[in-house]
């Protein structure tokens, strides 16, 4: 099963460019469902940089809310495989 893990570029682009949180909701419920399902997940690099990028936007909230979901996970081994 091929896993995607997604860097920090890319959740910020989708914010600001194509799947904002009030014009593509069904983008970031599709993040979450997917992430359950093990297809895709970020490190917890990415969690820290949303933070420190903007402290109170919708996707530093949306953040906070996957990463008690175990959506931002621990690097190891194999995620630093398919990160690079």
């Amino acid at each position: 099963m091929t896993r995607y893990v997604l860097d920090t570029d890319l959740l910020i682009d989708a914010k600001n460019r194509y799947y904002g949180f009030d014009f593509c909701p069904a983008f970031w419920q599709w993040l979450r469902v997917n992430n359950l399902l093990g297809l895709v997940e970020s490190v917890f690099t990415v969690a820290e940089e949303i933070q420190n990028y903007a402290v109170e936007d919708e996707l530093a909230k949306w953040a906070r809310d996957v990463k008690r979901q175990n959506f931002f996970v621990p690097p190891n081994r194999d995620v630093y495989v398919a990160y690079t």
